[in-house]
């Protein structure tokens, strides 16, 4: 047995030296070296720390990605991805241009020795920028409407004011921060959590990865109050220029809905707006009043508009003759036993001046004019007569009035 072994022994080992190397030519050309290129692997920016030591953030202006090109067998190039590997550039190691080199190395250790990797572009190029600190107050926003008979009152944030860090161009951009809470068809008082949002002049939400909030989220208290309706009155004050007058004071509404605990409520039945003066004016006057002026403390508006609109109508004074006879006047304070005569002057006339449609159908009995003779004489007295105290109405009398006074005879 030995002997067999042994016999030919020489071609035995070169018979096997020819089958490894037969073996590794048919390796070679099944399992053949190749190159892929990978394209769009992250870079992850690393020791970011640095440039917070000065008061700086970066923003990668180019290189957030790498493309490599992997070398190695057939069998383990072909099946890798972006995935499987690892970029990162050390800010630490930022060149004066404000670049830096990326390096690039497999997630396996395993790989490192069957491969080898190489880029053309293996720099990121970063911009600079001041890193700033603002307080921002947090406004709560309400969406939606409370159940009829009830309103939104106070909405109050905690925190009510926050720190926002970040690049001072961001920051910048920042005009409102706020947390939402819907209140719609709500009857009680509302609590809620929501996330911190910060917006632009235009409204909509700003996303920046570099703007650090000092808190994300906020506890929303809203109050909800209920509603009540109340009159608006108008008092206008002053006068206006000789020769005009006031013709129609128009205002709308005259009533709007407030909201306010029940026992501020209770107080309230009427807002009074009396600061309107049209004190010599001879034109009409328009004007807007913000009722919320008018309410008192605890009190809230609970309607979408503030506004009353007042018009005040100023017309030019007009004038006309009113004709009167003796008998048109009435006498007050007759004694029985005496008779009493009125004379007209010749020249005897009343003129009234007013708005022209109101005096334009107006007669003797509309002035009611009257003499009182309580302390009249026997014989001839010059009198004077009264008329009805009628508003806007001014009566003037020409000539004279005289009352005789004839005592009965027994």
């Amino acid at each position: 047995m030995k002997n067999k072994i042994f016999n030919n022994f020489g071609y035995k080992i070169l018979a096997v030296f020819f089958a490894i190397l037969l073996w590794l030519v048919v390796i070679n050309i099944t399992d053949y070296s190749v190159s892929v290129t990978i394209e769009d692997i992250p870079v992850e920016q690393v020791n970011a720390d640095v440039l917070d030591e000065l008061d700086q953030v970066y923003d990668v202006v180019k290189g957030g990605t790498v493309d490599i090109v992997v070398k190695g067998r057939r069998s383990i190039v072909n099946g890798l991805k972006a995935d499987d590997f690892y970029a990162y550039a050390d800010l630490s190691q930022m060149s004066i241009t404000n670049s830096v080199q990326v390096n690039v190395e497999p997630k396996r250790r395993s790989l490192a020795d069957e491969i080898t990797i190489s880029c053309s572009d293996n720099v990121i190029q970063l911009s600079l920028e001041d890193k700033v600190s603002e307080q921002f107050p947090v406004r709560v926003v309400t969406v939606g409407t409370a159940s009829s008979g009830y309103a939104v009152g106070d909405a109050y944030a905690t925190p009510n004011i926050i720190t926002i860090e970040g690049p001072k161009s961001a920051v910048d951009k920042i005009t409102d921060v706020i947390v939402t809470v819907n209140v719609s068809s709500a009857v009680d008082d509302i609590t809620a959590v929501d996330d911190i949002a910060i917006l632009d002049a235009y409204g909509e939400k700003i996303a920046n990865d570099k703007i650090v909030l000092s808190q994300e989220k906020a506890d929303i208290n809203v109050i909800i109050y209920p509603v009540k309706t109340i009159n608006v009155n108008i008092d206008i004050k002053g006068t206006v220029m000789d020769g005009y007058a006031i013709s129609e004071v128009a205002y709308q509404p005259k009533t709007i809905d407030v909201a306010g605990m029940e026992e501020d409520l209770e107080s309230i039945e009427e807002i009074n707006i009396d600061n309107i003066s049209v004190s010599g004016m001879y034109e009409s006057l328009q004007t807007i009043i913000n009722v919320n002026d008018y309410l008192p403390e605890g009190i809230i508006l609970a309607q979408q508009s503030a506004d009353v609109a007042v018009t005040v109508d100023i017309e030019k004074v007009t004038s006309k003759e009113i004709s009167i006879n003796a008998d048109d006047i009435s006498l007050t304070g007759k004694q029985s036993d005496y008779e009493y005569e009125v004379e007209l002057s010749k020249d005897f006339k009343v003129e009234i001046s007013g708005l022209e449609n109101v005096i334009t159908d107006m007669t003797a009995a509309d002035i009611k004019p009257v003499i009182s003779c309580t302390n009249l004489i026997v014989g001839t007295n010059t009198v004077e007569i009264e008329f009805a105290d009628l508003d806007g109405i001014k009566c003037d009398v020409m000539g004279s009035v005289t009352v005789n006074v004839i005592a009965d005879e027994e």
